[in-house]
């Protein structure tokens, strides 16, 4: 261990020994949050689905699988969830209102409590309890007393209801990750559902069965149930098993994991760079001891020895090490994440200790072990000749085999070949990419400082730029380090900001911020009565037809024929279906002619739902309505200007051919502040009526962004730190060349002032060109997704170059700082001594 100090003292190992550090704390940190989420899944997956098994459906639970499942002595539980306004006092909120039956939940607890003061539970009250609430009362989020000013014991208008407000819920494990659910709970019992006059024709509801029991009597009712389920062709119901708890949950935050975990393989890449040059550094320094030593006896065997003991060692440490910084980053991640992981999380396994150790020796031993195992090999005329000769067949093997090993580990950790082939391809191409411009740029900067007309720039300037041409490939590898790192944090930066920014600048002041759903027909006149007499004049109210897609081409739609989740979702879930003879004015027509009057059945289908279904001009559609099919060809394609945020309809008949078939009615308009007490005035006299207030869902889906944002941020900070050891281990590794440079400037009486504008002019240059091509590549990526993905326009160009340029120099300075100081205060000799 003392040699182990002595080495890091002397600073050759000591910038490798914080890269790999630095690599184990953002890899155990995403490893930590994966595994614990994991694990609460596989302990807890009972209660996340507050049964052992659940059907779900967007219709009513058919009689036959109750009966079967009360047959079989099964425990029975029924939930009915949908979105619903509720009202107190002189404030309304759309909320998530959920009917349960009285075994709810069957496995695991509610918790509640019945103190609250200014919305925060006191923990000391908290009960876990199984049931529904108390005959006419509610349970409801903290989230719904504080934006409706209620408190424990008022009354909360629900539907034609009053509930007095019984109880807080504290924790509800099974709520799942579905944006409904991003709204605040509001539960009642199932008795009482009926009496709210709530769910009418083209009410959106989600139905659930609950079931628990024995293993083999699950097993049994779930092979019976799906066998059900495929020989009477049922559509719109799923079956989740401990196997497959909360769908949405888990793919949601799989995905989260996966890219987390790029984030910190990229620092983990940069990290390697650090370490393989901190190696070389270390390799030049400890040549001429080892020739010494073995001019003493000192075998081949005793040297390896030796450099073994020492990487083993600094592997152990610093995993340990960072380890512990990667688990307190990992309780930084959870806090920051907030309110979006909704379960409590168990502690951690060991995997994540045995990945970080392996991924750890792999960095070291892959990227350190070839350049100093060399030292082994050193002959004692070393002494007398400055020379190493190539590098041994047996270590280019080992830098083989840890490049392969770490990505293998990669494929571990993202489970993806795909995202693997994409993830090092890109950081692959972006290094060289930017490895290319760098040098381009430096080459440039060359030719500049020696044209005739920039002679006047000065002897300072120009001897700075050349020893930037003389040290290229430390440059390049600088600049491409750091460019990375600003790339991916100015990209979360501007990702964060000024996108959506930018589209709220390009959605219209008067666009709608209201959707108005569920309206009756034999409401719709006076609903838009009162909206003319709120001042609401341009609403406009368009038929909705619930259908379920059938057949193509008269060949039967299953989910299992498409191989998309999207596709998937879209065939499995009910269409709402609209009429009209006008095409809207914000659709554009891409293919074929409009239908206008006529009375023949035909089909007008967004562009982007035809893509994901693999639909053509001319296929046949086929609906099921109620009961009744009725069939029709595609005659034209629309581009929605989703944007616009006026309602928009997929799939879109003429008039006759939906408008004897049940409906319901939508709108959307344009709500000032002044006129709020509108939303209340309709949710009192029309209560099936939901109201969305888009402008809180953005804000929510706002907090989310900024939640996964800060969670990438600290990631990336770990990135930027990896970058900038690059470029410490990159100052290192070419000090030798600068004390040289150093000591010969000094000879011919050069002063500290003029010694310090040469490192400043240097390590400026680094960052600016680090700055400028890591701000150009994420306002290129951010302009790029802005236009073909989100189809909105990003102008913040010259903001993230200046942000770049900025933080890159900064950066750059930062990590010159004491190579500065020691050249300036050094003497001649000392420079030589360094040497």
């Amino acid at each position: 261990m003392q040699m182990l100090l002595k080495e890091l003292r002397a600073k050759e190992l000591f910038w490798l020994f914080i890269a790999l550090v630095l690599s184990v704390a953002a890899l155990s940190s995403v490893s930590f949050l994966a595994d614990r989420l994991q694990r609460s899944f596989e302990i807890d997956g009972r209660t996340l689905l507050a049964a052992d098994l659940l059907i779900a459906a967007d219709q009513p639970i058919p009689p036959a699988l109750i009966e079967a499942a009360k047959s079989q002595k099964l425990n029975i539980a029924q939930t009915v969830v949908f979105p619903s306004m509720v009202s107190h006092g002189g404030e309304s909120k759309l909320s998530s209102l959920k009917a349960v039956s009285a075994l709810y939940p069957l496995r695991g607890q509610l918790q509640i409590s019945r103190q609250v003061h200014d919305g925060r539970v006191d923990e000391r009250s908290i009960e876990e309890v199984t049931g529904m609430p108390p005959k006419n009362t509610v349970w409801v989020d903290p989230a719904v007393l504080i934006s409706l000013r209620a408190k424990l014991g008022d009354s909360l208008s629900i539907g034609d209801r009053q509930f007095r407000i019984d109880a807080v819920i504290v924790r509800e494990l099974d709520r799942g990750a579905a944006f409904m659910n991003f709204a605040p709970r509001a539960m009642i019992g199932i008795d009482d559902l009926a009496s709210t006059g709530l769910i009418g024709f083209g009410s959106r509801v989600t139905y659930r069965l609950l079931l628990s029991g024995t293993d083999p009597q699950i097993r049994g009712y779930q092979d019976w149930a799906l066998n059900h389920i495929e020989q009477q062709k049922l559509r719109g119901i799923r079956i989740e098993s401990l196997e497959n708890a909360q769908p949405v949950m888990r793919k949601t935050l799989e995905r989260a994991e996966r890219f987390l975990s790029l984030v910190a393989l990229m620092t983990a890449l940069i990290c390697a760079l650090a370490i393989a040059l901190a190696a070389r550094r270390y390799v030049l320094k400890q040549a001429d001891s080892c020739a010494v030593w073995k001019c003493f006896g000192a075998s081949q065997a005793q040297i390896l020895r030796k450099q073994l003991y020492i990487l083993t060692m600094i592997g152990v440490v610093a995993t340990i090490l960072g380890g512990f910084i990667g688990w307190f980053a990992q309780e930084l991640l959870m806090q920051l994440l907030g309110g979006l992981i909704q379960t409590r999380l168990p502690l951690p396994s060991v995997w994540p200790v045995v990945w970080s150790v392996v991924f750890a020796l792999l960095l070291l031993f892959g990227f350190a072990g070839p350049p100093i195992l060399t030292l082994s090999q050193i002959s004692p005329l070393r002494l007398v000749r400055r020379e190493f000769g190539k590098v041994p067949l047996a270590a280019k093997s080992i830098a083989l085999f840890g490049f392969i090993s770490c990505l293998a580990l990669v494929f571990w950790a993202t489970r993806d070949l795909k995202l693997l082939v994409w993830a090092t391809g890109s950081f692959g191409l972006g290094a060289l990419l930017f490895a290319g411009l760098a040098w381009l740029g430096l080459w440039g900067l060359e030719r500049f400082s020696q044209s005739s007309y920039l002679a006047r720039i000065g002897f300072v300037t120009r001897f700075a730029i050349s020893t930037q041409s003389r040290r290229a490939a430390f440059a390049m590898i600088q600049v491409s380090s750091l460019a990375l790192a600003i790339m991916a944090l100015l990209l979360i930066f501007l990702l964060r900001q000024d996108l959506l920014q930018s589209w709220q600048a390009n959605v219209p002041d008067n666009a709608p911020n209201r959707f108005l759903i569920n309206i009756q027909n034999d409401q719709k006149a006076e609903v838009q009565r009162m909206l003319i007499a709120g001042g609401i004049t341009e609403a406009q109210l368009y038929p909705m037809v619930r259908g379920r897609l059938t057949h193509i081409n008269e060949r039967e739609v299953m989910p299992d024929n498409y191989q998309t989740d999207n596709a998937r979702r879209l065939v499995d879930r009910e269409f709402n279906l609209s009429y009209t003879n006008q095409l809207p004015s914000d659709n554009q027509l891409v293919a074929g002619q409009w239908f206008g009057n006529s009375v023949t059945p035909q089909i007008s289908i967004e562009s982007g739902i035809a893509k994901t279904l693999n639909l053509r001009m001319g296929d046949q559609m086929s609906f099921d309505i109620a009961g009744q099919k009725i069939t029709a060809p595609i005659t034209s394609m629309r581009k929605l200007d989703w944007g616009s945020m006026q309602v928009n309809f997929f799939v879109i008949f003429p008039p006759k051919a939906l408008d004897d078939f049940p409906k319901s009615w939508i709108t959307s308009y344009h709500q000032p502040k002044e006129r709020e007490n509108l939303d209340l005035k309709l949710a009192q006299t029309y209560p099936n009526l939901t109201i969305v207030d888009i402008e809180n869902s953005i804000r929510q889906i706002q907090e989310v962004l900024n939640r996964l944002a800060s969670a990438l941020g600290l990631l990336l900070v770990f990135t930027l730190c990896a970058a900038i050891l690059v470029l410490f281990a990159a100052i290192g590794s070419t000090q030798d060349d600068r004390f040289r440079d150093a000591a010969l400037l000094k000879a011919v009486g050069a002063s500290k002032r003029t010694l310090a504008q040469l490192v400043v002019i240097e390590l400026t240059t680094i960052g600016f060109l680090s700055g400028l091509l890591g701000g150009l590549a994420a306002s290129a990526t951010t302009w790029a997704l802005g236009r073909y993905v989100l189809e909105i326009e990003f102008y913040s160009f010259g903001t993230a170059i200046g942000l770049g340029i900025v933080l890159g120099v900064c950066v750059s300075l930062l990590a010159g700082f004491r190579l500065q100081q020691k050249i300036q205060t050094a003497s001649t000799m000392e420079c030589l001594r360094e040497v």
